[in-house]
């Protein structure tokens, strides 16, 4: 496998672009996590955690740092929208 930024964003993007399509188009998460709202995205984020272990493991630490930014960035939007959300209901 080669050793590449983009190729790990590719892979990083995989569990959180699964894990919105699942709480998007299916009732698991509410009927599996019904107060936990973002538990599907959560798994999503341990997901990418654990390949970037195994990542950094094998020395494909360009690969590893593509799929941890992406991960940061998916928990950083999922704050902000599930922020958004929230103060919402509040008004």
């Amino acid at each position: 496998m080669k050793n590449s930024f983009v190729l790990g964003i590719a892979f990083g993007v995989i569990f959180p672009l699964l894990a919105y399509l699942v709480a998007t188009f299916t009732t698991i998460q509410t009927s599996l996590f019904v107060h936990k709202p973002i538990a599907l995205y959560v798994i999503a984020a341990t997901a990418n955690l654990i390949g970037v272990r195994y990542l950094y493991r094998y020395e494909k630490d360009a690969t590893a740092n593509g799929v941890v930014f992406v991960t940061f960035l998916a928990m950083i939007v999922l704050i902000v929208v599930q922020r958004e959300l929230v103060f919402s209901y509040s008004r």
